[in-house]
């Protein structure tokens, strides 16, 4: 996971205390070792947490249990019709924990959903044609689809350079709401938070 230097905001911590678990709780709750656990992220075999705090907390998913060993996690990633060519960066991103920052649910079926619809978002977007009812209806329900997958985000510290852009919510969510309002007035409600 990068290292960052920014600064957990307050608003960041009531975010996170909301949405994640430490990894002790996580551990706790389904009966797991801790200590084995930290041996298994260390060797790399399951997910690392998607946020470590100042003071070492280490912060997983709710759903951070069960975890997937690679045959499965593969298995389920091709089932889904994820690309044999991303899966190698797709197994590393999971085990990183960066996935479980950006989905409510992180399992490879959500990993390939978002990633078809961010391509088929940004294709929409870069040909725009707001009078056809077709594409209005697909990007609504689109951009309603992805919403429903993602997480929030944390309000500062993910938005703070962490990622090499914006979160996909800012880009593909939020602005898209903003540019075409008239398309989200009917279906308009706020993100869970």
């Amino acid at each position: 996971m990068p290292t960052l230097h920014a600064v957990f905001t307050d608003a960041d911590l009531e975010y996170l205390q909301n949405h994640f678990v430490t990894l002790d709780e996580a551990c706790d709750r389904s009966g797991a070792d801790a200590a084995e656990i930290r041996g298994r992220i260390a060797g790399g075999e399951i997910p690392a947490p998607s946020y470590v705090l100042d003071d070492g907390t280490e912060l997983v998913p709710e759903d951070y249990f069960p975890l997937l060993d690679r045959a499965e996690f593969t298995r389920r990633y091709l089932a889904a019709g994820g690309d044999a060519a991303d899966l190698a960066e797709d197994w590393e991103g999971y085990l990183s924990g960066l996935f479980g920052v950006c989905l409510r649910e992180v399992t490879p079926e959500t990993m390939v959903r978002k990633e078809q619809l961010v391509v088929s978002l940004t294709r929409l977007l870069e040909h725009p044609q707001p009078e056809d009812d077709a594409w209005r209806a697909r990007l609504r329900r689109e951009v309603d689809e992805l919403d429903e997958l993602e997480k929030p985000f944390a309000p500062d510290y993910d938005r703070s350079g962490r990622f090499p852009r914006p979160p996909t919510r800012d880009y593909l969510i939020s602005a898209v709401r903003e540019r075409y309002p008239e398309l989200f007035a009917t279906t308009a409600r706020l993100t869970r938070s």
